[in-house]
C-alpha cells in the first residue's frame, strides 16, 4: 500500500511518502533554497515527488493532507471538524487531518498526554490538549490568545528584523535573557493559558513603568524578560492541570516547542517529557501519514528523521578524521556534510558548520560567515558521557531542544548572556560525528547549521557559505 501525507500551507510545506516498505521526507524549503516555502497551488508538489522519490504520486492509495485552505482559494466553512474529513479538493482518495491532531499523530505515541501550542491551528485553535488521542482541551486565539502569535508582536516591538515573521520568536528568546527580570511587575501579570494576551499587554508594562519609575523609564528588555520567564511558570502551571501521576508519558509539539528555555524549565520538572526534533510544521505530512497508518491498520512505521536530499554517498575513514580533528584544534572552521539531512531546524551533525568553542574569538568568526545577530547564541555538540563535565544537568539532548547551564572554564563562544548553552548529546547513532568527537582532544564542538542568516539549511554540496577553511564531505575533503 502506497500512501502520502501532506503539508500544504502559506509556509513550511513538506511531504511524507510511504511506499510500502519505508518512510521517506523532504521539506520544500530545501529544494527552492527559500526558507519556510510553501506551495501556492495544490499540483506543484507532485512534479517534486517524482523528482525526488521516483515514483507517481497518482499511484498512491490513498493522501492524507493538513492545509491551509484560505491559501488555496478553497471554502473556510468547515474548520470544525475532529479528527478529519474527506477532501475531494485534492482527489478522491484524500482526506484533510485536523491540524492539531497531526502535531499529536507525528509523535508516533498512541498513548498518554499530549499537549501542542503554537501559533494557531484550523479554526483559530492556539493550543490544545489530547490523552489517549482524544480532546481534553482547547484554547484560541480570539478568546484565550496566542503564544506563537503574541511572540510575533514583541519581536517586532523590539525592532527584530527577519525575513519571514515565523522566525521573530526564535531571535527573542536570545534577545531578552540580555534584559532584567522585574518580580514586581511579573505578579501583576495574569497565570493562565486563558489570558495570553494580557500577559503580552504592552500597555499593561507601560502603566507599570509610569506608576514605578516615573519618567526615568526602563528597558524594553526587562519587560520581555519579564514576560518570557512568567510565560515559562505559566507553562509549569499549565502541564501540571492535565497530568494524573509523575509516571505519565507527556509529548509536546507544536511552534512553541522550539523554545528551549521552557521546555528545560519543563523538562526539569517532568522527566517524561517528549518532544520529537520535527515539533513545528515540518513534522505534520508524517502525522497526516500515521493517519494513514492507523486508519488502514499497517505495522508501525520506522522512520528515519532524515530529508530526502543529496546525501554525502561514503563516510569519512579514521585518516580523514583526524586530519578534520587536527584542523578544528588549529582553529579551522569545518563544513561538515554527512549521510542524508536532519529534519527539524537544527543541524545535528549531517548538516553542520563546526568550530573549536575554546577558540576565544570563534563566536565572532562564525557570525562572519552566518551573518546573524550579534546578541543570538550558538549551540555546541557534547559527546555522550562527558556532558556533566561541561554542564550543569544530566538531561539528554539529543535535538538540541534544551539549555544547560555551563560549568566549565574557556567557553564564552557558547555561553549566552544567561550563562546557559542549548547543547546536543551525540550518541553512536549519529556515527560519523561520534567518531569524530571521539578523536578531538576535548570532546566538545560549536555547531551551527549550514545556511546563512534567513536561508534554508543546505540540501546539496555544493555552493558553501564563503569563509569556510574546510569542507568535508562524506570522506572527500576540501581545503579552501
Amino acid at each position: 500500500m502506497k500512501l502520502i501525507g501532506l503539508r500544504l500551507c502559506e509556509h513550511d510545506s513538506n511531504v511524507s511518502y510511504y511506499d510500502g516498505e519505508t518512510v521517506r521526507y523532504f521539506k520544500s524549503e530545501r529544494v527552492y533554497d527559500v526558507k519556510h516555502h510553501g506551495y501556492s497551488d495544490l499540483h506543484s508538489w507532485k512534479k517534486d515527488f517524482k523528482d525526488i522519490f521516483g515514483d507517481d504520486p497518482e499511484d498512491a492509495d490513498e493522501i492524507a493532507i493538513v492545509i491551509d485552505p484560505w491559501v488555496h482559494g478553497l471554502p473556510t466553512d468547515n474548520e470544525e471538524f475532529f479528527p478529519a474529513i474527506k477532501y475531494p479538493a485534492v482527489s478522491d482518495n484524500c482526506w484533510r487531518v485536523n491540524h492539531h491532531y497531526a502535531h499529536v499523530l507525528s509523535t508516533f505515541k498512541e498513548k498518554g498526554l499530549h499537549i501542542v501550542i503554537d501559533g494557531f491551528g484550523d479554526e483559530n485553535n492556539s493550543w490544545s490538549v489530547f490523552r489517549n488521542g482524544e480532546v481534553v482541551d482547547r484554547g484560541y486565539c480570539d478568546a484565550d490568545g496566542s503564544i506563537g502569535c503574541e511572540m510575533i508582536k514583541a519581536g517586532k516591538l523590539l525592532n527584530i528584523k527577519a525575513g519571514c515573521d515565523l522566525d521573530i520568536a526564535g531571535k527573542l528568546m536570545g534577545l531578552q535573557s540580555y534584559g532584567t527580570y522585574m518580580d514586581e511587575y511579573a505578579r501583576i501579570l495574569p497565570r493562565t493559558m486563558h489570558n495570553i494576551r494580557r500577559i503580552f499587554e504592552e500597555s499593561r508594562y507601560k502603566a507599570f513603568e509610569r506608576d514605578m519609575f516615573g519618567t526615568l523609564g526602563i528597558s524594553k528588555l526587562n519587560w520581555m524578560r519579564t514576560v518570557h520567564e512568567h510565560m515559562g511558570n505559566v507553562l509549569l502551571d499549565f502541564f501540571n492541570e492535565y497530568i494524573y501521576h509523575d509516571e505519565d508519558v507527556i509529548s509536546y509539539t507544536g511552534g512553541c516547542a522550539q523554545n528551549v528555555i521552557w521546555n528545560t524549565k519543563l523538562k526539569k520538572k517532568y522527566r517524561n517529557l517528549s518532544i520529537p526534533p520535527h515539533c513545528a510544521d515540518e513534522g505534520l505530512s508524517l502525522g497526516a501519514l500515521e493517519f494513514l497508518r492507523r486508519k488502514n491498520n499497517i505495522d508501525p512505521f520506522v522512520v528515519e528523521y532524515h530529508q530526502q536530499d543529496i546525501a554525502a554517498e561514503t563516510k569519512p575513514s579514521d585518516m580523514t578524521l583526524a586530519k578534520v580533528a587536527h584542523a578544528l584544534a588549529e582553529g579551522k572552521i569545518v563544513g561538515w556534510y554527512q549521510g542524508h539531512g536532519e529534519i527539524g531546524p537544527r543541524a545535528l551533525g549531517n548538516r553542520s558548520i563546526l568550530m573549536n568553542p575554546y577558540i576565544d574569538d570563534a563566536k565572532k568568526k562564525i557570525n562572519m560567515i552566518k551573518k546573524r545577530e550579534g546578541y543570538r547564541p550558538f549551540g555546541a555538540s557534547i559527546l555522550e558521557g562527558y556532558q556533566k563535565r561541561i554542564l550543569d544537568t544530566d538531561i539528554q539532548n539529543p535535538h538540541m531542544l534544551y539549555v544547560g547551564d555551563i560549568a566549565a572554564p574557556g567557553l564564552e563562544s557558547i555561553t549566552h548572556v544567561d550563562g546557559t548553552c542549548r547543547y546536543q548529546t551525540v550518541t553512536q547513532e549519529n556515527e560519523s560525528y561520534y567518531k569524530l568527537l571521539q578523536v578531538l582532544e576535548f570532546p566538545i564542538l560549536l555547531n551551527t547549521s549550514m545556511n546563512l542568516a534567513g536561508k534554508p539549511i543546505m540540501s546539496k554540496p555544493e555552493n558553501f557559505p564563503k569563509g569556510l577553511d574546510m569542507v568535508v564531505v562524506g570522506n572527500d575533503i576540501s581545503v579552501l
